[in-house]
């Protein structure tokens, strides 16, 4: 058995939940396998939790509220204690608050009793921005955003999609302090995005290279059957079948 974690420092200290917490301390496990609890204000996080080294744990935050410690749980040192607490909290989602669930990333819900879902043609994206749009009073005139965007498009998905047009569009009367706060949600955004798929690479690098290994002995297998039976392989098999069927023919006389 070696020594018990010790957990010393986090950050952020509060938040809603799935809130990334980066756990800091000592003897927080040898491996990723060596870490088999992690809980947070009493909530288990074991899930969510990303080992870094035996100092650093990286997890999101679950549905708490108050203050509570950060008790981590190892394999070979039993369970730990913590030096810090989490203040965990409930918040309503406003205007440009940031949710643990996107809402494009919701699965829709089946209608068993025969109703249809609604269609994806009437489906409308999030605002980037994490802004209530505005209503249909409020909208820029059509025809001027044509004649200021001519080959221009305000639809996310369209590769000719004009940034001017959208923000007509949508936010002509939204004030220049919503829309710089609405520039640092979408940055914060894309920043955690592209974290988040760092991470993956970073936690997973053994496998990745492992497939990366697979594919070159796949690659190099296939050159050797090219260089041996040609680019068509067909012939070849013809040949080879058309033989074991005189073999046989000749064993059976």
């Amino acid at each position: 058995m070696g020594p018990p974690p010790v957990v010393t420092g986090i950050s952020p200290k509060e938040g809603p939940p799935g809130t990334r917490v980066t756990i800091r301390g000592e003897f927080l496990g040898n491996s990723v396998s060596d870490l088999i609890g992690l809980k947070i204000c009493g909530c288990d996080c074991l899930l969510s939790a990303e080992w870094k080294s035996k100092n650093k744990i990286v997890a999101r935050s679950g549905p708490c509220k108050g203050r509570g410690d950060i008790i981590v749980t190892t394999r070979f040192g039993g369970e730990g204690t913590s030096t810090v607490q989490f203040r965990g909290y409930h918040e309503s989602i406003g205007p440009v608050k940031e949710s643990a669930v996107w809402v494009e990333e919701s699965v829709p819900l089946s209608m068993p009793w025969g109703r249809r879902p609604m269609s994806p043609t009437t489906y409308t994206p999030p605002d980037p921005l994490g802004l209530s749009t505005e209503g249909d009073d409020c909208k820029f005139p059509e025809e001027e955003l044509n004649e200021l965007f001519p080959d221009g498009s305000g639809k996310l998905s369209d590769e000719n999609f004009q940034p001017g047009w959208y923000l007509l569009e949508h936010h002509s009367n939204t004030s220049y302090e919503d829309l710089k706060a609405g520039m640092v949600f979408l940055q914060r955004k894309v920043e955690g995005q592209k974290e988040g798929q760092l991470s993956f690479l970073k936690a997973n690098t053994g496998a990745v290279m492992d497939q990366l290994d697979r594919l070159v002995i796949l690659k190099n297998m296939y050159e050797e059957d090219q260089r041996k039976n040609g680019k068509e392989p067909l012939p070849s098999l013809q040949t080879a079948i058309e033989g074991i069927m005189n073999l046989l023919n000749k064993i059976k006389k």
